[in-house]
């Protein structure tokens, strides 16, 4: 008797003309494409390591990449911005089609390096982009993270210093801390590359939480990664303080809570960099002419201001100088000051107010006058003390910080200050917004200065002074 073969089984919708198509909830098909999204990053990280190590570099030392299809680079590079910004726009469209990375990272260069020429511009000057362009940007940015964060991790990796500095002015920070790459979030990657003239900006964007309870995989906080650069300015110890208090610094730890806290490494850092600028300023003070005489009861207020606060700063110009990067000042021509114009003929007696809440930057500023001979400077740290100082001082000018806590921001205290006396006004800012401009114009002032300020900054409002 033969067996019979078992008969097989009727496949549901066979012969019914109909195929069978399996059914997903919309929450199964967004776990579906944030599951292929995060292998998809995955395969490409491993990508990059394996170009890393195996790939011999070009003699630029760039690593050796599948370049972009010429056609389309010279595409973007045709384009204008509101052509880049459209781009972006269209990623965000219902049901568009995947973008891109290399393309939208390349678009995202093109547009800030055609707008901006530094990070520092962009910082200043992002009022370029209409708010309703840069939030379009921020959900580009934020959809992006939900993926993964290819187009941000390559903006850090291999962006310029313009692009990232365009990533801290725009992105939600809170979106770029919950992506990493090899354990490392974007916030700690930033806080490690991005250009320094913008990371006091970064620090204050980023705030105390993420700063301070945000981990890598070896449990540090960004906030330690920044304290362990090594090449710290003022700017950035300034912003710290602006963030954390002190006993607020005592508190950050790493994550197993071992090792020291933030406060100790960041009262370290502010020491040796006291010491570094008091041993610039002795070095400049020796090789000055007239030191000696200045130093037998000539010295004024500067001297007593600087023994006070221990806070003296680099006689060059620029930024302040940093851990290690000490020079001998040049020696002066006879007859001269360092940093001085010989053929400057103003007058060096006048009395300057120096108005700002930041000691160090009030500090920074007293020092860069004394270079050009400005001797007689008096400081207040606040608005209403400014007001009431002036009332008593008279002085000629006033050097005023426009944004400081109190009754009374810069713009106000100058306007109550020429209320009482014909005074000369110069701004000092780090936000230049239109808002705030419009304000300050309004105290009919003789100068702004941006800051991080430079001697060269300070010399020419003072010509223009007349």
């Amino acid at each position: 008797m033969n067996k019979r073969s078992p008969r097989p089984q009727k496949d549901p919708g066979k012969g019914t003309g109909t195929p069978h198509t399996p059914m997903y909830s919309a929450e199964e098909v967004e776990r579906i494409k944030r599951e292929y999204d995060a292998k998809l990053a995955a395969l490409e990280n491993k990508i990059d390591l394996i170009e890393k190590s195996v790939i011999p570099k070009s003699p630029e030392g760039s690593s050796l990449r599948t370049p972009m299809p010429h056609s389309s680079l010279l595409s973007l590079e045709r384009s204008t911005p509101q052509q880049l910004l459209e781009l972006f726009e269209s990623t965000l469209v219902e049901g568009s089609k995947k973008p891109d990375v290399r393309i939208l990272s390349s678009a995202w260069g093109i547009l800030f390096s055609g707008l901006f020429l530094s990070g520092t511009d962009v910082q200043n000057e992002i009022d370029t982009i209409s708010r309703e362009n840069r939030e379009m940007l921020k959900k580009v940015i934020r959809a992006d993270c939900t993926r993964g964060g290819r187009f941000v991790f390559t903006i850090i990796r291999k962006g310029g210093k313009i692009d990232r500095a365009a990533l801290i002015m725009i992105a939600d920070f809170r979106y770029l801390a919950g992506i990493e790459q090899d354990g490392i979030t974007a916030i700690h990657m930033l806080a490690k590359v991005c250009d320094k003239n913008i990371r006091p900006v970064f620090i204050e964007r980023a705030g105390k939480k993420l700063l301070s309870e945000l981990y890598d995989s070896d449990g540090i906080p960004p906030l330690f990664t920044i304290l362990g650069l090594g090449n710290l300015s003022v700017y950035d110890l300034e912003a710290i303080e602006k963030v954390f208090s002190h006993e607020d610094l005592k508190q950050v730890m790493a994550k197993n809570r071992t090792g020291r806290n933030a406060f100790e490494a960041f009262t370290e850092i502010s020491d040796r960099l006291r010491e570094n600028l008091a041993h610039q300023r002795k070095t400049f003070m020796n090789a000055r002419p007239g030191a000696m005489a200045a130093d037998d009861g000539n010295a004024g207020p500067r001297d007593q201001d600087n023994e006070d606060t221990g806070m003296p700063v680099s006689a060059g110009a620029g930024n302040p100088a940093e851990p290690g990067t000490e020079r001998m000042p040049p020696l002066p021509r006879a007859g001269t000051s360092p940093g001085l114009d010989p053929e400057d003929t103003s007058d060096k007696s006048i009395k300057i107010l120096i108005v700002d809440d930041s000691e160090i930057l009030r500090c920074l500023l007293l020092q860069r006058l004394n270079n050009l001979g400005y001797e007689n400077c008096i400081q207040a740290k606040s608005g209403d003390e400014a007001v009431t100082l002036a009332e008593s001082a008279r002085p000629y000018l006033v050097f005023m910080d426009i944004n400081m806590p109190g009754k009374l921001d810069g713009i106000a205290a100058a306007r109550e200050i020429k209320a009482h006396a014909d005074t000369r006004i110069i701004f000092l800012t780090s936000c230049c917004n239109k808002e705030t401009l419009e304000r300050a114009k309004g105290v009919d002032p003789d100068g702004y200065i941006l800051k991080p300020f430079s001697e060269k900054n300070i010399r020419v409002a003072l010509r223009l002074l007349g």
